[in-house]
């Protein structure tokens, strides 16, 4: 008899534990690793555009940056092209462009300029008041560095929950954490498989016209290719999203 897959509850369970317990041995390991506590701000503007009943362009801008916006941390730019199989199942590929600056007390030497080319796929279920959205990406990355580019790929998975606030349906809350996978040939040594965990929780306000204004908590940690360096970065997220509909 062929296994049952995870329900995404089940799901979701399991990648909230690895988080808490990748949380737990970075603590234990304290002593072991260079782990710095930062404060982050990203502004975000995302805009999901039907064009038609299958097609749909996703665009967003994300402006990260140090303290309260005091210096650059990150920007970047991306958009895709949607493919709607139905109202529970969207496919995109696009590309981005990602421009990565020296900041905090982990700095990079240089700023260096990515192109990415990126695939996902986005699944939508609800269980009771419960709204879950999984999302499985792929990255091919070309990173500029001043000594030369070469090429990084890897595997993001991201699941939320969405909590409706009893009689008040344009506000809820979201929880979300997402988790990033180096991809390299097996040759080549690795010391931070695991690159990234993202975890967050936010207020969100919803309007008419396909607008919604989230405001939130992250907590970004970001382990070095070394493997013996991390930030824990502590990120206030400000989201304004705006969805067009060109369908008659």
């Amino acid at each position: 008899m062929a296994p049952k897959l995870l329900s995404p509850f089940r799901t979701a369970i399991l990648v909230l534990v690895s988080g808490l317990l990748m949380s737990d041995t970075m603590h234990g390991q304290a002593e072991m690793r260079d782990v710095v506590d930062q404060q982050m701000s990203w502004y975000m503007l995302f805009g999901n555009h039907r064009l038609t009943d299958q097609l749909g362009l996703h665009t967003e801008y994300q402006f990260r940056r140090t303290g309260l916006g005091a210096d650059w941390q990150q920007s970047l730019l991306r958009f895709g092209l949607d493919w709607h199989r139905d109202d529970q199942h969207v496919v995109t590929g696009g590309y981005g462009w990602i421009r990565s600056f020296p900041y905090g007390e982990q700095p990079i030497a240089e700023t260096f300029e990515e192109h990415r080319i990126w695939q996902q796929l986005v699944t939508k279920s609800v269980t009771g008041q419960f709204k879950w959205m999984h999302r499985y990406r792929f990255e091919q990355r070309l990173m500029q560095f001043p000594d030369g580019s070469r090429w990084q790929h890897r595997a993001r998975y991201f699941v939320q929950v969405k909590w409706p606030v009893p009689k008040h349906p344009e506000w809820s809350l979201t929880a979300y954490e997402e988790a990033f996978i180096g991809l390299r040939p097996l040759d080549t040594p690795v010391l931070n498989l695991l690159q990234q965990n993202r975890m967050s929780v936010a207020l969100n306000r919803s309007f008419e016209g396909g607008t919604s204004v989230q405001v939130g908590y992250l907590r970004q940690v970001l382990i070095k290719g070394s493997g013996l360096a991390a930030e824990r970065n502590h990120v206030l997220l400000v989201v304004l999203r705006h969805n067009l509909d060109f369908r008659d």
